[in-house]
């Protein structure tokens, strides 16, 4: 793949370079589970509020992502093997 000058390694280093992203909501359920409960308790109600908002707003801009890499033109592979081909 050579689009731009990227080829296939360029942009998976690329990729991998990027920070993973940790979201409130996710954090808030990971400190609850290890005490056996799947809805967190005691945390304050605007946390509470903010951290689903986030959850949403990072689902929907995810939603839009997919959309947008689902409409990109194919690049053609040459260098690629597809070893899906001999099935």
């Amino acid at each position: 793949m050579r689009a731009n000058g990227w080829t296939v390694q360029t942009l998976r280093d690329c990729l991998l370079t990027i920070p993973a992203v940790e979201l409130k909501g996710t954090a808030l359920l990971r400190e609850c589970r290890p005490n056996g409960g799947f809805f967190p308790t005691g945390i304050p109600r605007e946390t509470l509020i903010e951290a689903m908002t986030e959850i949403v707003a990072y689902t929907e801009r995810s939603r839009r992502m997919g959309e947008a890499l689902a409409n990109l033109a194919p690049i053609h592979l040459l260098t690629q093997p597809v070893l899906e081909y001999g099935l």
